[in-house]
């Protein structure tokens, strides 16, 4: 699946949905937050072997995993403020996540959850994308080891 083929316009919307989240009417889709890839990539961190573990069974069990462009900075920020700016670089090259991009719709409407917000945390705009992609796209299962990825959610 090429990444590059789900870059903004309705032609990227229509590849990534075949390929990712209608390939089979039985498909298990999950979305993937910032927080487990940096949970993966740093063995260190407290959720790494948690994060691993729930990697292997959502490969196991035959999900189809993707993030949006909008987790994709997130993550390359968090990897080179927490690792190194190395580490960051070297994820953006090898990973093979396939990626939705967001497009001014899916922007418009986390732009209004985020306003619309009544939790003292608030919900940050990238988590306000993925809700809007995730419900998009109707894929309820998220694959994320931060305890308040989506807490504030509407």
């Amino acid at each position: 699946m090429d990444p590059d083929h789900t870059s903004g316009g309705n032609s990227g919307h229509t590849e990534f949905v075949e390929q990712v989240v209608e390939t089979e009417s039985a498909a298990l889709v999950a979305f993937v937050d910032s927080s487990a890839i940096v949970a993966l990539v740093d063995a260190n961190d407290a959720s790494h072997e948690a994060a691993t573990a729930a990697y292997a069974e959502l490969v196991e069990h035959g999900y189809r995993l993707f993030t949006t462009n909008h987790v994709v900075g997130e993550t390359v920020d968090l990897l080179t403020v927490g690792l190194g700016p190395d580490i960051g670089r070297r994820w953006l090259r090898d990973h093979r996540l396939p990626v939705y991009h967001a497009d001014e719709h899916d922007e418009h409407r986390a732009r209004a959850l985020v306003i619309s917000s009544r939790s003292e945390r608030g919900l940050s705009f990238i988590d306000a994308i993925s809700l809007v992609v995730m419900e998009r796209f109707s894929v309820a299962d998220a694959f994320a080891v931060d305890p308040t990825f989506l807490s504030d959610s509407p």
